[in-house]
């Protein structure tokens, strides 16, 4: 066998092996959904938990990517999800959210802590993401239900369902409410979606029910989210102006800030 070839296919393979061993490695348990839970891992042939000190958003980041979700939507500390039983295998976890598995980021040591029980981790992974766009902010609506990823129908899709879905991955409204990114598979998991634009989550919206529709993967629906918000306004058309870059949000300085700049931040904002 070509040697080039060779080293490709023992790559792969370690590849694979990673991942395969890191899902396998890691659960969620306790939660009401497959998407949230106390964090428990395996290791020397014994499920043990995580303790919450210093255990951060970049923590639950790895966590939730390390299980095939988009991201962390929340952290739960002190044993939000009940207390576990066994081992405290990890303490003082510090990922850069870079890892591919929890145990890639720093901590003290397996089984090596100054916890309880009662200072158990969580996390709570985001159900929705979207694929096939140019950046994280755009791409087809894909939603995790019933331990599957699926898509979501275009059928009478409005900008308050594109909005709660923008929301609900941390960003603003949505800047382009039907825009299309190729079709997805297998499960077309909602239609006819009805959302009222107040709900912090798209499974809240009204719909046909889970699975039931009359689409084609070719009616699959898809978003651009906006990259600027408004907050702390008494108005959804109101409030401190915020833009996201780098994967988190920041202010924009009043110096020199005139009615023309506002005009544009309130045009990119639908109105």
């Amino acid at each position: 066998m070509d040697t080039a070839l060779q080293s490709l296919l023992i790559l792969t393979a370690h590849v694979c092996q990673v991942y395969s061993a890191g899902y396998q490695n890691i659960r969620l348990v306790g939660g009401s959904s497959s998407l949230e839970g106390r964090v428990e891992v395996y290791v020397n042939n014994q499920w043990g938990t995580v303790c919450d000190d210093n255990w951060s958003a970049d923590d639950a980041h790895v966590v939730c990517r390390q299980l095939f979700f988009t991201d962390a939507i929340a952290v739960r500390t002190g044993a939000y999800f009940g207390q576990g039983s066994g081992p405290i295998w990890m303490d003082d976890v510090k990922c850069s959210r870079s890892e591919m598995t929890v145990a890639q980021c720093s901590f003290k040591g397996w089984g090596v802590h100054n916890c309880g029980h009662s200072e158990d981790a969580g996390v709570v992974c985001k159900s929705v993401r979207l694929m096939e766009g140019s950046s994280t902010r755009e791409g087809r609506v894909e939603i995790f239900h019933s331990g599957s990823w699926g898509t979501v129908c275009d059928d009478y899709f409005t900008q308050p369902d594109a909005n709660v879905i923008c929301r609900q991955l941390g960003y603003g409204t949505a800047h382009k409410p039907i825009a299309h990114f190729g079709s997805g598979s297998g499960t077309i998991w909602l239609d006819n979606l009805g959302c009222s634009g107040s709900e912090t989550q798209l499974e809240s919206c009204s719909h046909n029910g889970w699975g039931s529709h009359n689409c084609g993967h070719n009616e699959d629906v898809g978003i651009i989210c906006n990259e600027i918000t408004l907050v702390g306004g008494s108005l959804t058309s109101e409030g401190r102006v915020e833009v996201y870059r780098s994967s988190s949000w920041g202010t924009v300085c009043d110096d020199r800030w005139s009615n023309t700049d506002a005009g544009v931040a309130c045009r990119q904002l639908g109105y």
